[in-house]
């Protein structure tokens, strides 16, 4: 009765499971992330002179956050790289590693794709109309870049393993009991008679 419980389901026949080192490390690119943005953020909202950059030369972090670029949407970018990576923060829990959903990793991997081609588009913008360069921009930049190429590597180094090497006892749901119900159940049976 157990194991026609725990192996009932087809669809969680296969279960796809993530390297051990996904979550940790996506994790902490998602933090840093979460600092820089943090700190862009609250420069956005006070003072662009909070930033502890050059304001002359290419290295002009105040002309580049208050330029027209500097909105997406009539969002702040700055708003926008810290939801991006506080979600992703999320995406990248332990507990979301482990989800079997394919969604799950779509989800995931099209997120940080689509956090590629944002900051590929604010790299030309600060390179070709903006002409000046924000260093924690740029920080940001590389983060961005960087979790994408640890999840594209976790999503397919990933294995797919059954479910049944997640349960303890391996000998209790061993595939050839199951081809072989009738026998197992009556084996079972004589084991309990003969014990008596």
């Amino acid at each position: 009765m157990a194991r026609a419980d725990m192996t009932g389901d087809a669809d969680l026949a296969v279960r796809w499971k993530a390297p051990r080192w996904a979550a940790p490390v996506s994790l902490l690119v998602c933090v840093l992330g979460i600092a820089v943005a943090s700190y862009l953020t609250y420069a956005h909202y006070t003072d662009v002179r909070n930033l502890a950059c050059s304001d002359r030369g290419v290295v002009n972090c105040a002309k580049v956050t208050t330029s027209s670029q500097s909105h997406f949407l009539g969002m702040p970018v700055a708003v926008l790289g810290l939801a991006f990576f506080v979600a992703m923060a999320a995406l990248c829990l332990p507990w979301s590693w482990r989800r079997p959903e394919p969604i799950v990793r779509y989800a995931r991997l099209g997120a940080a794709l689509g956090g590629v081609a944002m900051i590929l588009w604010l790299v030309y913008a600060e390179l070709f109309i903006i002409d000046a360069i924000c260093l924690y921009c740029t920080v940001v930049h590389g983060l961005t870049l960087i979790f994408f190429l640890v999840v594209a590597s976790a999503t397919v180094s990933g294995t797919s393993r059954p479910v049944l090497d997640e349960f303890e006892d391996y000998d209790e749901y061993d595939d050839d009991d199951e081809e072989n119900d009738e026998p197992a159940t009556a084996g079972d049976g004589a084991r309990v008679g003969s014990s008596d």
